[in-house]
């Protein structure tokens, strides 16, 4: 059963696992299916109760769960009366505390329990310190366990900062999914060439992070693809973040490619601490708005996109339906 742990730890066998995809299929626009995820779920109540609002009556079909943030209860009680969000965990590894103490991880955070604030340092330490990975792996799979003791079925795994992506960390990752039955996990590729035409500032940066990723996806694709884990072709949200804004996903809208696409968001309604220690420039209430927006609806719709979610395309794999 998807999401749920199994008695036997990596018995997991996701269905559709041998109908590995062409990777060499050629780009169409037909069949176009879009995913909208909230990250940070828990991370305050401001973005708690955007995510509830923007799922009750926009489009907002995921959300991707901090199970060791400050709001995480509340997040976690907001999921259990809003069956149809398709809900994930957004495992963290930077920018936080961690699930577990710093006795039982003690090369992973520090004295208060907390893990890097910069993701970069984070990065090379998982390089250069191998035996840091057994904790890595105890404390995401602690995560996982927190979601599921609250009677939460998971659907999804990304991580904050994408640090999932990690060459290191992904093959983590994708045995933890399977372990605990979870169908699908995202990928980090982002077209930048198509970012830039429509979010021209910083150039370089987003240019820079926009072939690393493509590099770190096309490894994860394969492992992911070999695990039998549903996985989004295309991703935007990465390059442009904290800027999902409703003209920018408007102009966005014919420029998607066939296949399934995720944008990710970090919605909210209004501020306060947490929401502007990690990331003050988020411009989160208008990324809310267009969660809500009816022209956005309405251009998707005219465009013949789906909304989806990964629940759905999970089932799709199975040849189930909801």
């Amino acid at each position: 059963m998807f999401g749920k742990r199994k008695e036997k730890p990596g018995s997991y066998q996701n269905p559709g696992s041998n109908s590995r995809p062409s990777l060499y299929r050629k780009p169409q626009t037909e069949n176009r299916k879009l995913i909208f995820t909230a990250d940070d779920f828990g991370l305050s109540p401001a973005l708690n109760n955007a995510v509830s609002l923007a799922h009750r009556h926009g489009l907002l079909c995921c959300a991707s769960l901090m199970p060791g943030a400050p709001a995480a209860d509340q997040a976690r009680a907001l999921a259990r009366t809003l069956p149809d969000l398709c809900l994930g965990v957004h495992l963290t590894l930077c920018q936080g505390k961690a699930i577990l103490s710093p006795r039982e991880i003690p090369n992973l955070v520090n004295s208060w329990g907390l893990f890097r604030d910069d993701p970069v340092k984070a990065g090379w330490q998982y390089f250069f310190k191998p035996r840091i990975l057994a904790e890595i792996r105890w404390e995401l799979a602690a995560q996982i366990e927190a979601a599921l003791a609250a009677g939460l079925t998971l659907w999804h795994l990304n991580s904050h900062l994408n640090l999932h992506l990690h060459p290191r960390l992904f093959p983590l990752a994708v045995r933890l999914a399977k372990e605990y039955g979870i169908p699908a996990i995202r990928l980090g590729r982002e077209d930048w060439r198509t970012t830039l035409a429509l979010a021209p500032d910083r150039p370089l940066p987003k240019v820079v992070q926009g072939l690393i990723f493509t590099w770190l996806t096309q490894r994860a694709r394969r492992l992911a693809q070999d695990a039998g884990l549903v996985t989004n072709d295309h991703l935007f949200g990465l390059l442009n973040d904290g800027r999902m804004t409703e003209d920018h996903i408007l102009r966005l809208i014919p420029r998607l490619k066939g296949g399934l696409t995720e944008i990710y968001s970090h919605p909210a309604l209004g501020e306060d601490y947490h929401l502007r220690r990690w990331a003050p420039h988020y411009r989160r209430q208008e990324e809310m708005t267009a969660l809500l927006s009816p022209r956005l609806k309405d251009a998707l719709t005219g465009a013949g996109i789906k909304v989806s979610d990964y629940r759905r395309e999970a089932f799709r794999r199975a040849g189930r339906s909801l």
